[in-house]
């Protein structure tokens, strides 16, 4: 869930916020060429002219950083990664306040797997910018990574207690079941994370849901488990087992799962839904066909029920 941040926008505004070209001022008129250009897709030419740009020798370090930023993301779509994170070191080493490009190289090398050189990065973002709340959430992802799960939930809860829109960026939003069983991360997720050990087995299974709605998938397995182990027929924890195993890629495990909570609540219209979006993102429409039926069976009053089985052709 990481995306490179472009500021063609910003330094086109800048750009024209200047004052007039003159002889000398040939850096910005390259600059907005580099910019149409790259709105239209010619990464090379984009990249050409930036680099022009630069070699004119007459933009502020400011504006400087914002084209080095912009032909990293060039060359990172253009599969140079090498180059991308040449430009991106470049553009924080010329303006260390520059959040975007922080972003954009810690994105760089999570992508290669390089944590603990993009942890190190963002470590020393944070301190450049201390209240941007991206860059404590990219930390936080990465402590995640390293199975730093007290500096992860930290980080991941100041910057959504900052930002709560944030939320949205801790889910895969491929995931079947976003805005079924998996909400946005909210601070109230946090507050049910970061208090005390639940007081029932419902809490625990609360808590879950509030890790698996936050990206913490072990810890959020750990309390289902728990609570199966203290209460061997509960189809509730069996439910949401199935569903964060689904969100690891466990599909076997899962569909296991969704039998399991099935054999102790035979009639839950719930879990047949669910175990039918299991199938279904598999591509197996026989067996999400049977449990879209069956759950519709049970509850003929549920839209989400009938809009299924309309889309596979099997009622009108």
């Amino acid at each position: 869930m990481q995306f490179n941040k472009s500021i063609t926008a910003a330094i086109f505004i800048s750009l024209l916020s200047l004052p007039p070209l003159n002889a000398q001022a040939n850096g910005i008129e390259y600059a907005r060429a580099a910019q149409e250009a790259q709105e239209f897709g010619n990464r090379e030419l984009a990249i050409k002219y930036y680099t022009d740009a630069l070699d004119e020798g007459d933009l502020s370090a400011k504006h400087q950083a914002y084209v080095y930023n912009n032909i990293g993301i060039l060359y990172q779509e253009l599969s140079n990664a090498e180059e991308a994170e040449s430009n991106f070191t470049n553009s924080v080493r010329l303006l260390p306040t520059y959040s975007d490009a922080y972003y954009n190289l810690s994105s760089l090398l999570s992508s290669q797997q390089r944590y603990e050189d993009a942890l190190s990065l963002l470590i020393a973002a944070i301190i450049e910018i201390p209240e941007d709340a991206e860059l404590i959430l990219q930390r936080g992802i990465i402590y995640r990574e390293l199975k730093e799960i007290e500096a992860a939930l930290q980080d991941v809860s100041q910057a959504v207690l900052i930002n709560p829109s944030l939320g949205s960026k801790l889910i895969n939003q491929n995931n079947v079941y976003l805005g079924t069983y998996i909400e946005t991360a909210t601070i109230e997720h946090f507050i049910t994370i970061l208090s005390d050990e639940p007081a029932s087995l419902d809490g625990y299974l609360n808590r879950a849901k509030s890790y698996l709605s936050s990206g913490f998938f072990d810890q959020a397995l750990a309390d289902t488990e728990y609570v199966i182990e203290l209460e061997p027929k509960s189809f509730k924890a069996y439910e949401a087992k199935a569903i964060i195993l689904y969100s690891q890629g466990a599909y076997d495990k899962s569909i296991r799962a969704f039998d399991n909570a099935l054999h102790f609540a035979p009639n839950d219209p719930e879990i047949f839904y669910n175990r039918g979006y299991l199938y279904k993102s598999l591509g197996d429409n026989n067996n999400a066909s049977f449990d879209f039926q069956m759950a519709f069976s049970i509850n003929r009053s549920e839209k989400k029920y009938r809009k299924e089985l309309k889309e596979l052709g099997l009622i009108k």
